[in-house]
């Protein structure tokens, strides 16, 4: 190996060493951002569920109440038609 070309190696070593202590914090610093980027997606996304779960809860819990009435309303109605009536609307 030459002299000249130990120059260069050290040259290129050293270069490549520089932009590498240059370049790992700007690299870490973007994996940082986009990671927060991503956990605030995935936080949005988390209470979005939450939302549509809360509202599935309590859509079935009126649709629990109107059975609950639509059978309340039937045996109503099953017993008005089973009790004869009695003075001027008898037929």
């Amino acid at each position: 190996m030459t002299p000249e070309e130990g120059i260069k190696f050290l040259f290129l070593f050293l270069m490549l060493g520089g932009a590498v202590w240059v370049l790992r914090p700007i690299g870490k610093a973007i994996a940082r951002k986009l990671e927060g980027q991503a956990g605030a997606d995935a936080r949005a996304l988390e209470q979005m569920r939450d939302e549509l779960l809360g509202e599935v809860d309590g859509l079935r819990q009126d649709v629990a109440q109107l059975s609950e009435r639509l059978d309340f309303t039937e045996r109503m109605l099953a017993k008005q038609t089973e009790q004869p009536r009695v003075g001027p609307g008898a037929r």
